[in-house]
């Protein structure tokens, strides 16, 4: 007779495997630029629509008497530019045996894996600002999903191409052998 009964012990923080280092490769240095030219373009449409409500008096507040709102606009953009080579540098991506790995944030930091054997899909995508510093993004799909499961932002033309075919490559020959 066959022994089909489950078993699903506890297991204690001692006998936890260890998780291992990863080394991470750095994005692109352009990513950082990136990164300015999207939140200063945000920034621009905010301090545009501040300066028009405050020229057309829609309006009136003694906190900023006369012109004195213009000096509000351009005191975020230093804390724009060092936050945002903070998070570039603090981005990278890493390929091991049986998955792919991808970490990102300063103060909410996240470090995403996804096996080979879970991709479907890889798609290479090219933004304007990417094309204008020749890079792309890798969108992985899973199984089950309607959006990439994982993105890795700002690979350069040629590498973004090649991952994309090893992992295709990984991700088929994991198929094959279940």
């Amino acid at each position: 007779m066959l022994d089909t009964t489950f078993e699903n012990g506890a297991l204690e923080g001692r006998s936890l495997p260890e998780a291992g280092t990863i080394n991470f490769k750095p994005l692109d240095a352009n990513h950082a630029n990136i990164l300015m030219i999207g939140y200063g373009l945000a920034w621009l449409a905010l301090t545009t629509g501040w300066i028009t409500v405050n020229l057309l008096g829609v309006v009136n507040s003694s906190l900023f008497p006369g012109y004195s709102f213009l000096i509000l606009p351009p005191l975020p953009v230093p804390f724009i530019v060092i936050l945002c080579r903070l998070s570039a540098e603090r981005c990278g991506y890493a390929l091991r045996e049986r998955d792919v790995h991808y970490k990102n944030g300063i103060v909410w930091r996240n470090e995403a894996s996804l096996p080979f054997n879970r991709i479907q899909h890889v798609e290479v995508e090219r933004g304007p600002l990417e094309r204008f510093f020749g890079l792309s993004t890798l969108k992985f799909f899973a199984a089950g999903g309607g959006s990439a499961d994982l993105k890795i932002p700002s690979l350069p033309e040629a590498e973004a191409a090649n991952l994309r075919a090893y992992i295709l490559e990984k991700a088929g020959a994991d198929h094959d052998d279940a």
